[in-house]
């Protein structure tokens, strides 16, 4: 028994030392001398090959090979992802072990695998990458049969970290290296990451977003985006624009929220010189500004009713007259409103008028919140940490996987911009190349020495901990997205913590 733990101690040793190095890894240079260093070290391997499945989705290709011969020489190959291998591993819930006998019987092998083979590797373990962001396959070979269980274990235990890696290294490659905007810390506009819209994200709500933006943008309808605040209604306005045969007129943007209602109409249609106290020159309104282009009405709601009138018969005549003027003048302005308040509720409550709502409403875009596109959070926040790391001209930095289940768990009443301010913080702040904890909410920064601290026996905290993820798991304790992965813990050594720590399912199923 104690032989027995103290190998498992050993074990987790291993796994903390090797996903510790892989953690601070951002290049392909710098993953290539901790696999050929402390991973092989640690596993005993000869061979060490990734394959991605290329963007257009067809095919894998080499990524990367830890032996810089043989990657130069298979570096474009292309493999058809209906090659055996790579449906048999995909479909594998446990890794798939391949031997020199099962090679020669084997069709559609990888020419990276074959070369392997042909030289003297005895066995390779397949493994699928566990990542939402992109579909991987890592190869592992060795030349003295099939690797000690132990060995399999922490292959299977270091997938996680070697995915979050391999996510920080393709999102550098596309955003901080390729594109110049990245250099000064804007939001690129023409990266492969932002899919031609400045749009992050693979979730099916997005993908419903950036499908809604491609089937208005080319016409000249107006567009309502509904969505909280934080949500990023902005970014779909400029989408909206940019894609559109209006994209090199003028885009102009007004806050309804932010200008005096007294002020507003002036902003909205201009006014003539002497036409009230104040009124020392002639002034342009957006409407006239945005001829030919487009006007964004941010916080449309926000309009007073008074306002709203007028605001409707611009929209139906196409024509407005500025404050104090005699003359009709013609526009031709496409309107995109948004608001973070459901429009259809505020007609309903008499602050909204229903003619108006109606005539905004042609084209709704919904927005969902982040709680509700939690897939995106990785690619959100490695594309937040390389922006502000370049912007303020901070060594590159990642994230720990612990960090990332964290901020899966909170609920993010602030979404988008809460997560952008919360990472923007955590980069100035972690003095590491890894940033092992992102505060968010009411929590704060750990005290500093010598300030005063509330000290809790550490099974009030675990115990607290377990409750937060098995509530966020809706109970579910083993199995994918339970609390022992989310953990990274088995399900029986998560069932002891609980009776040990006195944990029911009345304490976390509350209905």
């Amino acid at each position: 028994m104690i032989a027995h733990l103290k190998q498992r101690e050993a074990q987790q040793s291993q796994l903390i030392a090797m996903s510790g190095a892989l953690a601070c890894v951002t290049t392909t240079k710098e993953l290539n001398n901790v696999v050929n260093t402390i991973i092989k070290n640690t596993i005993g391997f000869s061979r060490f090959m990734i394959c991605l499945e290329s963007e257009c989705q067809q095919v894998y290709k080499l990524f990367y090979h830890n032996n810089a011969v043989e990657y130069i020489k298979h570096k474009g190959d292309s493999y058809s992802k209906n090659m055996d291998i790579f449906n048999s591993v995909v479909n594998a819930p446990e890794p798939v072990i391949l031997s020199r006998n099962d090679y020669r019987q084997t069709a559609g092998i990888p020419s990276c695998i074959q070369g392997a083979f042909q030289e003297n590797i005895v066995t390779m373990v397949c493994c699928a990458l566990p990542s939402k962001q992109y579909k991987g396959v890592l190869f592992i070979g060795f030349e003295k049969g099939t690797p000690q269980r132990n060995s399999l274990h922490l292959i299977k235990m270091l997938l996680v970290q070697l995915s979050i890696t391999l996510a920080n290294i393709i999102l550098l490659e596309k955003i901080i290296t390729v594109t110049p905007e990245a250099k000064t810390g804007a939001l690129p506009a023409t990266t492969e990451t932002v899919n031609s819209m400045g749009i992050i994200g693979n979730s099916q709500p997005m993908h419903k977003v950036r499908s809604l933006i491609q089937l208005v943008s080319n016409t000249n309808s107006g567009v309502l985006i509904q969505g909280e605040s934080g949500t990023g209604k902005e970014l779909v306005a400029n989408a909206v624009h940019y894609n559109s045969d209006r994209h090199s007129k003028p885009f102009i943007k007004i806050n309804c929220a932010a200008i005096p209602h007294n002020l507003l109409e002036s902003e909205l249609f201009g006014h003539e010189k002497g036409s009230f106290t104040g009124a020392v020159a002639k002034k342009i309104g957006k409407f006239e500004l945005a001829h030919t282009g487009t006007l964004f009405l941010d916080d449309v709601c926000e309009m007073p009713l008074e306002l709203q009138v007028k605001l409707l018969r611009a929209l139906q005549e196409k024509e407005i007259q500025r404050i104090g003027g005699t003359t009709t003048i013609t526009v031709d302005t496409r309107i995109i409103a948004a608001t973070n308040k459901d429009l259809q509720d505020q007609v309903t409550a008499g602050n909204f008028r229903a003619d108006l709502f109606y005539r905004l409403n042609v084209f709704p875009i919904n927005i969902p919140p982040l709680r509700e596109r939690l897939d995106d959070l990785p690619h959100l926040v490695h594309f937040f940490i390389n922006r502000y790391c370049t912007k303020n001209k901070r060594p590159v930095k990642t994230i720990a996987a612990r960090a990332l289940n964290a901020l899966s768990m909170y609920h993010w009443p602030g979404n988008v911009r809460e997560l952008e301010h919360a990472i923007e913080r955590a980069v100035l702040l972690s003095p590491d190349k890894v940033i092992k904890d992102v505060p968010v909410g009411n929590q704060k920064p750990a005290a500093p020495a010598g300030g005063t601290t509330i000290i809790k026996p550490w099974n009030e905290f675990e115990k607290e901990y377990i409750l937060t993820v098995l509530k966020f798991c809706k109970g579910k304790v083993s199995g994918p997205n339970g609390a022992a992965s989310l953990l990274d813990i088995p399900p029986t050594t998560l069932n002891s913590k609980m009776e040990k720590l006195g944990i029911k399912k009345r304490h976390y199923l509350l209905d």
